[in-house]
């Protein structure tokens, strides 16, 4: 028997001995590194741990591959171009069926630990769901896919108007095959190419699994590696929904075709060491932002965490700006109205006694609030009727409601955040601590403070710190609001002429290196900022503001 099963196989005997509470997933019959596929075993598994609570479950070490006929259909359909070129506009819909691996919805008190185990999944899903959970900890586990939700190659040559890849056998490239964001990595300088970036890239399929993609790069990125998305959004690697007090704690996600960690309509999310980054021999992660938290309560805190190579943002933090449908005295009809509606698909209904901020939608400026009394809405709903504590301006077409009591504070502190596309960390919410991190080549400034009307992102922020981070190289790319390579603070919005939104807001003790970026900082739309003691260099300015009040400088 090999040493390290038979240490196990003793270890947990010697638990199981002292603790009916606590239980192998080897005795549900998932077995590691036999090849065979785990599935049904470890949806045993869930099931006991739902049914179960106060359970802790331990997932021996080892790879455990886990497979669906609906996911593997969908992924076969996605790449053959049934969905058309932009697969997102079919898969992520609101309550789109998708497959679930592992289900842990309604556990209550379990312990999952999982360290050095890897779920191999095949076919498109998400990987593990907590909906409805409350105290759920989750140690350990490794999220991959036995294939890439993207194609990853080599750049062989290149012309005027063209260059060839030549693409890993690990898929054969076939027309119909959606190719939907491609972005080069340079091996040299480990990271992500900021010229070289492509949506919907014109190509022709060459003999060999070469492709010829028309469009002109620099003849020094011969030789780098690209990588092709064949979906934008789809279901996360995790996800955590009408959940609360969730650990996820030295979890690896290494892909999926969508966000590594959705957080939605959640309470008190700590992600302890958690680890989205590339498979070896692999230059991207997860296809879309590797975190996002909306329409959250209590505190979202990142410790130790580390993030290279994903789509978009590390994570993104924030509530919805509502849309009013209709409007009758204090009865209201609201919807989002987002370009992808929520992220994880659901509804977002405010709950009896919430704040809701009245906003004026052309310059996202709150003029009063008021609370919910009342709600209502049925299945899979993607409306939901209200009774509000003062009704709202008859013109309500001109307003937005944003619910303040989902809100939570988001403490990030000790992470590094490597070469990757889009920003950071995005801040929409309020009661914000970023500390002690390092940022290195994010395509997008480091760290973002905004609003966003045109994702009916927001809010505005207020009480926020942002010390003792070192940023290197940001903001060259997509993603650069205001041209600063380390901090933003921005509101976008179709009038920012006067408004000031964003309150208390302290940047102190910062390193910023950029490469010759506009500035290292940027301030606008705020009132009573502290900008002290940061060091900026290669950027054209160090600090530039605008329509600020409240502000104090000092180097």
């Amino acid at each position: 028997m090999n040493p390290r099963l038979l240490l196990f196989n003793v270890f947990f005997l010697i638990i199981f001995c002292c603790s009916a509470a606590q239980i192998d997933a080897y005795r549900f019959g998932a077995i590691p590194d036999d090849g065979k596929d785990d599935t049904s075993a470890l949806r045993k598994a869930a099931a006991y741990c739902r049914e179960n609570p106060g359970t802790t479950l331990f997932i021996r070490p080892g790879i455990y591959n886990i497979s669906d006929k609906d996911a593997m259909r969908l992924e076969r359909e996605a790449c053959e171009g049934k969905f058309g070129i932009n697969v997102e506009e079919t898969v992520f819909k609101p309550y789109f069926p998708y497959v679930k691996g592992l289900d842990f919805s309604g556990a209550t008190d379990v312990t999952v630990i999982a360290d050095g185990a890897t779920l191999m999944c095949e076919g498109w899903m998400e990987p593990v769901s907590l909906v409805a959970t409350s105290n759920f900890t989750l140690q350990g586990l490794s999220i991959d896919y036995l294939r890439k939700p993207f194609s990853s190659g080599t750049i062989s040559e290149t012309g005027q108007g063209w260059f060839d890849v030549i693409f890993d056998s690990a898929r054969q490239i076939k027309p119909g095959l959606p190719m939907m964001r491609m972005t080069v990595w340079d091996p040299v300088r480990n990271r992500v190419d900021p010229s070289a970036l492509f949506y919907f890239p014109s190509h022709e399929i060459l003999t060999g699994n070469t492709v010829r993609f028309h469009a002109d790069i620099s003849e020094a990125l011969k030789g780098c590696r690209v990588n092709v998305n064949h979906c934008f959004h789809f279901r996360p690697a995790i996800l955590i929904l009408d959940s609360s007090n969730t650990t996820i704690e030295r979890v690896t996600i290494h892909s999926q075709p969508g966000m590594g960690i959705v957080g939605f309509n959640s309470k008190d999310i700590t992600l302890k060491n958690l680890s989205v980054r590339p498979s070896t021999g692999y230059t991207q992660s997860t296809n879309t932002d590797a975190t996002h938290f909306a329409a959250c309560r209590g505190t979202i805190h990142f410790k130790g965490c580390y993030f290279e190579g994903q789509g978009d943002d590390a994570t993104n933090v924030h509530g919805y700006y509502q849309t009013v449908n209709s409007s009758d005295g204090n009865d209201a009809r609201l919807q989002i109205k987002a370009r992808t509606y929520t992220h994880a698909q659901v509804i977002d209904a405010p709950g009896v006694g919430d704040t809701l901020e009245i906003v004026e939608k052309k310059t996202l400026r709150p003029i009063a609030t008021t609370v919910v009394e009342e709600v209502n809405f049925g299945p899979e709903s993607i409306e939901c009727d209200v009774k509000l504590s003062a009704p709202l301006p008859t013109d309500y077409d001109n307003y937005y409601l944003m619910n303040i009591s989902k809100l939570p504070e988001l403490i990030f502190e000790n992470c590094v955040v490597n070469s990757h596309l889009a920003r950071g960390v995005l801040v929409k919410t309020r009661g914000v601590v970023i500390r002690n991190n390092i940022f290195r080549h994010c395509t997008g400034t480091a760290i973002h403070i905004g609003a966003e009307a045109s994702w009916h992102e927001g809010s505005h922020a207020c009480d926020v710190t942002v010390e003792d981070n070192m940023m290197f190289g940001c903001g060259s790319g997509a993603g650069s609001q205001g041209g600063a390579s380390g901090i933003s603070v921005i509101i976008e919005a179709d009038d920012t002429s006067s408004s000031l939104l964003h309150q208390r807001i302290t940047i102190r003790n910062n390193m910023i290196m950029g490469e010759g970026n506009r500035c290292g900082i940027f301030v606008g739309n705020a009132a009573d900022v502290t900008i002290i003691n940061n060091s900026i260099s290669a950027c054209s300015d160090d600090i530039i503001t605008a329509n600020t009040a409240g502000l104090t400088i000092s180097r």
